[in-house]
């Protein structure tokens, strides 16, 4: 009877740690699985516009529009490890999921680029996220540092070309 008893707690124990592993992990973690879409809007002159397609196994996907060094789609592997950094370097920053956001601004900056950032689920439900670059407040700056370096991340500066 003692045994059982034990068993009982120990297994009780064992599901209680495994519900809040799964908790913890529902917020950068939740980006597991999940398609990362973002795309660069126009500026007041010649600033690169694309979209990237970043799949969970690394597989990324660049549409070059205008003023790019490569125009149209191009594909590459920048593996899994690429695309975890971006869930990572991303996760402060995405909506809770089905949300759709935009940045909020403390001042703002005309004429510069925008991203649209959107999480896309198995399930096809998206999480977006939009963003002026002039939006500046200390988290949209830091958001602007992350954007920035994802070309590198990705392996896309040949294709975009600056």
């Amino acid at each position: 009877m003692t045994k059982t008893l034990s068993l009982i707690a120990l297994t009780a124990v064992l599901a209680g740690c495994t519900t809040m592993t799964d908790s913890a992990a529902d917020g950068a973690a939740a980006a597991t699985g999940e398609t990362i879409r973002y795309s660069v809007s126009p500026c007041y002159g010649t600033c690169p516009v694309y979209a990237v397609t970043v799949l969970p196994n690394g597989q990324v996907t660049f549409d070059g529009q205008e003023h790019v060094a490569a125009r149209g789609q191009q594909e590459r592997q920048a593996g899994v490890a690429a695309y975890r950094r971006l869930a990572a370097a991303l996760a402060p920053y995405r909506p809770m999921t089905g949300a759709t956001a935009q940045t909020r601004c403390e001042q703002q900056v005309s004429d510069q680029q925008g991203y649209r950032i959107a999480w896309v689920g198995d399930d096809g439900r998206e999480t977006v996220l939009t963003h002026d670059r002039g939006c500046i407040s200390p988290t949209n700056r830091a958001l602007n540092k992350v954007m920035d370096g994802v070309p590198a991340m990705l392996g896309l500066g040949g294709w975009i070309g600056r």
